[in-house]
């Protein structure tokens, strides 16, 4: 399916968005380098959690119920080989599936966290790199699993990005996506995404079509407005 955005200026700062979808693309994005490598991306100077309170914030189950690594977890299938974690700081998936007896990978863009996330997830196999770039090499049809929670949106070609996740996975492999979503009811958190490293804030009425068309099977599951699930078959 090919879809061509067309953007107009919007109410959102930072953001333009499709006059035909609603899809938000942002106007000027940083190069990751800067966003990733040059400062720390995670850290009390950052005005971010640090990676210890990283672990907590993916563990605890204050917003709803259920940890955000465990909704992901509920899509993970119970058996499979290899699994492949996109953006993989603080390590604690990865952790999680060395415990599911998964041969675990894990591509992370800062150098700076790759010591703590093998501290936390030893028997993980850690990379310093950026998805999809990092994996043009590698065998297609390897991974049973890919997970990314919070980094479709920032990746700079989310066509190249889908892609790559669909040649990396086996027939019938799962990949699984955190995202940001627009759903039909308009909701989004407002004032949460910076435009300088959020470059998309996309709608279902784009991704399911777009997807669809890539994958054999499209699950969408929300989680809490603007961090929703989406489940893909190849």
């Amino acid at each position: 399916m090919t879809h061509e955005h067309i953007f107009i200026p919007s109410n959102k700062k930072g953001y333009e968005v499709c006059v035909d979808c609603g899809t938000y693309h942002s106007i000027e994005p940083l190069p990751p380098k800067e966003i990733y490598e040059d400062k720390p991306y995670w850290g009390e100077d950052s005005g971010r959690s640090t990676l210890e309170q990283q672990v907590s914030n993916l563990t605890c189950t204050d917003d709803c119920g259920i940890s955000k690594i465990d909704r992901v977890l509920q899509f993970i299938p119970k058996r499979g080989k290899n699994f492949l974690e996109i953006g993989c700081a603080p390590g604690e998936l990865l952790r999680q599936m060395v415990d599911r007896n998964y041969e675990v990978f894990g591509i992370e863009p800062s150098i700076r966290y790759i010591d703590f996330i093998c501290r936390h997830a030893p028997e993980a196999k850690v990379s310093q790199g950026y998805f999809p770039e990092a994996t043009r090499e590698s065998n297609a049809n390897i991974f049973d699993c890919i997970v990314a929670m919070d980094v479709f949106e920032h990746a700079p070609d989310y066509d190249a990005f889908i892609k790559e996740i669909h040649r990396l996975l086996i027939p019938n492999g799962t990949a699984i996506l955190m995202s940001p979503i627009i759903y039909e009811d308009g909701f989004i958190r407002e004032g949460e995404f910076r435009s300088d490293e959020h470059i998309w804030l996309f709608t279902k009425k784009f991704l399911k079509p777009y997807l669809e068309s890539i994958f054999s099977e499209v699950k969408f599951s929300r989680w809490i407005v603007s961090h929703e699930v989406l489940i893909l078959k190849k």
